[in-house]
């Protein structure tokens, strides 16, 4: 006759039962969440601008809208130069973004330069068109068109037009610079060398969920929805490219989402002309408010001494 299993077993083989549905669950809510967060990357919440920009001083911008090259509308403010000199730049800003991010640079630029501002709402934000978020790899579509967009204005000189990005639009800017011979200088403001390379810390920032085991997760999913090789997202592979037109590098050293030794390895790989300015008590964006006197300062003659200098395209 057979006897019946002892407590002790019993007991041992609930545990194990009990283990293993447990394993399978927090494996089912680890893809669910690494699922769920790698949408939302690619399909960000939409924001609008909250503070217009005659709250700045700005009068007489132009709502303008353009087409890129893929058939994505792209929703903008254009301010014509208010000098001779015809210079002009586009502001591109982060992930979740939109073209009120960097007004208020873009404001203090053409106060004290009479540059022209061309401030857009990149693709899947703001009040451009839908499309899926790519991270700074179709993005650059979006400034080309925006080049375009200036390169029609008689008002601007097609020699002096210069780009600045914050975080994503960092990334995107120097990806942009290096394949549109246009463009006169950048700025890029929080950028960072390379997708792969902040996986740990972009996945903790951007979706609350540990590195391990979410981040190979978000990114497989991510890839998967947007249809992006995200090994193709490298400014750091992009950026020596971009001389002899001078760039300005720009990092918080307090930023935990992209670490500052992002911008010190770009500054490393890009060619001359280039500064590198690392803001003290800075985290992901706020220069203003806790730098506001030297990073207004560093800005502002980066690109007067651009303006004035000999890194005209074509001049």
């Amino acid at each position: 006759m057979k006897s019946s299993p002892s407590p002790i077993r019993k007991a041992l083989n609930l545990l194990a039962f009990t283990l293993a549905v447990f394993v399978i669950a927090f494996g089912a809510l680890g893809v669910y969440l690494a699922r769920a967060q790698a949408h939302a990357l690619v399909n960000p919440a939409r924001s609008t601008w909250i503070t217009p920009p005659s709250a700045y001083g700005l009068t007489n911008v132009e709502e303008v809208r353009f087409t890129t090259g893929d058939a994505i509308e792209i929703a903008a403010w254009y301010l014509r130069p208010r000098e001779d000199d015809g210079a002009a730049m586009i502001f591109v800003h982060g992930i979740g973004g939109n073209r009120g991010e960097l007004l208020d640079v873009a404001a203090l630029l053409y106060q004290q330069l009479g540059i022209g501002v061309l401030l857009i709402d990149l693709r899947n934000h703001g009040e451009s068109g839908e499309a899926i978020t790519t991270l700074g790899l179709n993005e650059v579509a979006d400034v080309r068109a925006a080049v375009d967009f200036l390169l029609t204005r008689p008002e601007v000189d097609p020699g002096h037009i210069g780009l600045m990005g914050m975080s994503m639009g960092g990334g995107t800017v120097i990806r942009a610079a290096a394949r549109i011979p246009e463009v006169s200088w950048v700025i890029a403001q929080s950028a960072y060398t390379s997708l792969t390379d902040n996986i740990e810390e972009g996945v903790r920032g951007l979706t609350g969920l540990p590195p391990f085991p979410f981040a190979p997760l978000v990114i497989a999913f991510g890839e998967a929805e947007a249809g992006l090789d995200i090994t193709q997202v490298r400014p750091i592979d992009d950026v020596a490219s971009i001389a002899p037109r001078p760039i300005l590098f720009i990092h918080g050293e307090a930023d935990g989402l992209v670490p500052p030794r992002n911008s010190r390895a770009l500054y490393d790989a890009a060619s001359e002309p280039k500064q590198l300015y690392l803001a003290p008590g800075v985290g992901h964006g706020g220069f203003m408010q806790v730098v506001g006197d030297a990073y207004r300062a560093r800005v502002v003659e980066f690109v007067r001494e651009t303006m004035m200098g000999s890194n005209r395209v074509g001049g």
